[in-house]
């Protein structure tokens, strides 16, 4: 598999190979506990996978592996190429909120022209944490997997909480999968997502890699 990195297998649940096209925010961003320089709001789009690594005392890992990861900054972007291994790229961003009876969000990316947009009303009630199924499999992933070229694979841990999740009652994806992620991923811009779900984030931790191979 071209994207699935060396020492690592592609992780399924019930049978189903996820790929996630995730929105969020990083807000009051810090680089080494020192607040992060120009850039400490700024949002990230992402497209990514789940894979899990056998370790050497018989236990299984998951992770996650990115396709891509869209911020609106060049600064931002190299600088998380450059601590993380990972396949970040500068593009015009902009983001929407409006809080009623729902919350109401919508992300948009591109170059010059902001063609890609997904938006979400969220339900405010009835926020779980459930133990069990698609939800957290989907949101507890601890480790991230990055392949800076074909023989070398970074492992990287991210800490946070559990977060809740709330029900999404409406939804709308309008994204050119192919002209942002390649020809494989064209398929995702004619398929309805299984799940679609909203987060309330938290602060979270991520460590700086090692190299697991070679």
């Amino acid at each position: 598999m071209p994207f699935v990195p060396e020492g690592t297998t592609l992780d399924f649940y019930e049978g189903h190979c996820f790929t996630s096209l995730v929105a969020f925010q990083f807000l009051n961003t810090k680089v080494f506990g020192f607040p992060a320089y120009t850039w400490r709001n700024f949002d990230e789009i992402n497209l990514r996978f789940y894979v899990k690594r056998h370790l050497s005392n018989g236990r299984e890992q998951t992770g996650v592996v990115f396709v891509k990861e869209i911020v609106p900054s060049r600064f931002i972007a190299w600088v998380a190429r450059t601590l993380y291994k990972e396949n970040y790229i500068a593009m015009d961003m902009e983001h929407e909120f409006t809080r009623d009876q729902a919350l109401k969000l919508t992300y948009r990316c591109g170059t010059g022209k902001l063609s890609n947009q997904f938006s979400a009303v969220v339900s405010l009630d009835g926020e779980t944490t459930n133990e069990e199924g698609l939800k957290p499999y989907i949101t507890e992933h601890y480790w991230g997997y990055s392949s800076p070229n074909l023989n070398t694979t970074v492992e990287y841990e991210v800490k946070h909480p559990r977060w809740p999740v709330n029900q999404v009652v409406d939804h709308s994806i309008d994204f050119d999968f192919e002209s942002l992620y390649g020809t494989p991923f064209k398929l995702l811009s004619e398929m309805q997502p299984m799940s679609v779900f909203y987060c309330r984030g938290s602060d979270i931790t991520v460590h700086l890699g090692s190299r697991i191979l070679p």
